[in-house]
């Protein structure tokens, strides 16, 4: 018999129209968590290969823009901003760096040592260590910590519920997770090739993102989905109609030296900041007409303590604030 690996429950069904090659995709009806069978990754060694993953971390343009889910962080500073702060799968972007200015004590943990050295080496982080994060709660003795960051990794793990457990024995009583996954409730996920196994196991929207929390024993303070967005957009548009032919033939006239040229660059550039314009546009109106269809999800959520009333299981979803 099939069980949910995020609740344990029975009552799971497989979802036709989501297959991969070597896994089959189901939907738990009790959290409404969605997942893959097998619960399965190729390994880090997939992982450091991948092209999703795959960075140049000596390029002077590796440092990447921030994500809007590290903006919110910014914003909350859970814990005041202060203590001790663990983030896990620290990735390419100067977000720890920020943190750190803001008067956090960081570690950071990830199993791609290129991830580590660039953390080390760019951004003088000094604790970064290349470590599987369930042999590093198993052998952790330091302080424990007041804040644990973890983005964009959930739905990549095997067992996404022995890790929200494990970070129970590194946080302090009333300690802070904070993380997000993508959306699988964001418009047109069907395309977008990424978002299936081995590469993501899991697909969460903010219910079940709400409930896996309150479940495993912690309260959610803050459930947030991402605003709809021109780049999102961009991104469901590629997806369904191909528009990443004017992107290619603004590189390809680029490219060309001839005097003659130009005139194809400048009309086919004038052309993709009228459509990013019109972009902007349904952007507008997309976040008052669909608001809970954005590509993310943000949680940050407070370990739950003795004192603290049950849960009832109801999220109110918000967007933040444009």
């Amino acid at each position: 018999m099939l069980l949910c690996p995020l609740c344990s429950s029975d009552g799971v069904k497989k979802i036709k129209a989501y297959t991969s090659s070597g896994y089959d995709i189901y939907h738990c009806i009790s959290c409404d968590g969605v997942f893959a069978d097998p619960m399965k990754s190729h390994g880090k060694d997939w992982y450091e290969k991948s092209e999703w993953e795959y960075y140049d971390f000596n390029a002077s343009s590796s440092i990447r823009d921030l994500g809007w889910y590290e903006k919110v962080f910014l914003q909350d500073k859970p814990n005041n901003g202060k203590g001790l702060l663990l983030n896990i799968g620290c990735g390419r972007s100067d977000f720890l760096k920020r943190v750190e200015e803001t008067g956090y004590k960081v570690l950071a943990i990830d199993f791609n040592k290129e991830s580590i050295e660039f953390t080390k080496n760019r951004l003088g982080i000094k604790d970064a260590y290349a470590v599987d994060v369930f042999d590093f709660a198993k052998n952790y003795n330091g302080e424990k910590f007041d804040v644990v960051v973890f983005f964009e990794v959930l739905e990549h793990l095997d067992e996404p519920a022995g890790f929200i457990m494990a970070l129970k024995s590194i946080l302090k009583p009333d300690g802070y997770v904070v993380m997000s996954v993508p959306n699988r409730e964001r418009l047109s996920p069907q395309k977008e090739i990424w978002d299936y196994p081995p590469h993501h196991l899991t697909r969460w929207s903010a219910k079940s993102l709400g409930k896996f929390l309150e479940s495993n024993g912690y309260i959610v303070e803050k459930l947030l989905v991402s605003p709809i967005t021109a780049d999102s957009l961009v991104s469901v548009l590629k997806a369904n109609f191909e528009t990443k032919y004017i992107e290619d033939k603004i590189k390809k006239a680029d490219a060309r030296k001839a005097d003659k040229k130009i005139l194809i660059s400048y009309v086919f550039k004038t052309l993709f900041k009228l459509r990013m314009a019109f972009y902007r546009i349904l952007e507008i109106a997309g976040s008052v007409f669909i608001k809970t269809r954005g590509p993310g999800i943000y949680a940050l959520a407070r370990l739950k303590s003795d004192l603290d009333i049950p849960a009832i299981g109801d999220y109110i979803v918000k967007r933040p604030d444009r």
